[in-house]
């Protein structure tokens, strides 16, 4: 009985003190959810199971369908939050690392960018075939976008492990170049088509990786590195 009524106290106390954190939490969820229910009532082509359940149930696929793309998925979203986290931390320890913070920061919302056009298709379905906006030039904004992004962090690129930054940006250039042969004009042989696909997805699940490894390592270096500049 002393246990429940622990229990009971601490929810109380714990509910005034985290009311906020619940309500950020929840609101977008709830809002999300009706936005989905009001749109399946407004369009007939949208159904609630078009938009809550998964390709593979609602294709009826085999389980494996989209195997790599979901892998995709996961990394780019591991790579979002060691970013978002490592700013997190830096920005409340404080100290002169206002480059890595702004760094980090930039770098959230590059990854986000790529991550939301990685899940959605923006540049390939989207963007194309309902925004009439060619694959070619969201690539090259894109493209700009992490020039910039490389351009302005120079130094603290240069102060880090910027190989493995390097052969990141290799492989999606790699990938990107792949992505745009216009293969399909030609008669190849259907190995050659294949090949392409291969190559292409591959480089850029290699370059998601090690786009990943690299912020990993230089968030968990910054954070050492101010842990160790506190403790003194």
């Amino acid at each position: 009985m002393n246990t429940m009524k622990q229990l009971g106290v601490g929810v109380i106390s714990q509910s005034r003190l985290l009311w906020k954190v619940l309500l950020f939490l929840y609101l977008p969820i709830v809002l999300l959810f009706l936005a989905v229910g009001l749109l399946s009532r407004l369009l007939d082509d949208l159904t609630l199971s078009l938009l809550m359940r998964d390709i593979v149930t609602t294709g009826r696929l085999p389980f494996f369908t989209g195997l790599v793309p979901q892998l995709e998925g996961v990394l780019w979203s591991a790579s979002l939050t060691v970013c978002v986290i490592g700013w997190v931390v830096l920005k409340r320890r404080g100290g002169d690392v206002a480059r890595s913070k702004r760094f980090l920061l930039q770098l959230s919302v590059v990854t986000a960018i790529l991550l939301l056009d990685d899940i959605f298709l923006f540049h390939g379905e989207i963007a194309p075939k309902h925004l009439h906006i060619g694959k070619n030039i969201v690539l090259s904004i894109y493209l700009l976008t992490i020039g910039v992004f490389v351009y302005s962090n120079r130094l603290v690129i240069f102060s880090s492990e910027y190989l493995i930054l390097m052969l990141a940006l290799g492989l999606f250039g790699a990938s990107v170049l792949l992505d745009l042969l216009p293969l399909q004009m030609f008669s190849f042989h259907r190995f050659v088509l294949q090949l392409r696909v291969f190559l292409e997805d591959g480089l850029k699940f290699a370059g998601i990786a090690t786009w990943l490894t690299y912020f990993a390592r230089y968030t968990v270096q910054q954070i050492e590195s101010t842990s160790r500049t506190h403790s003194h």
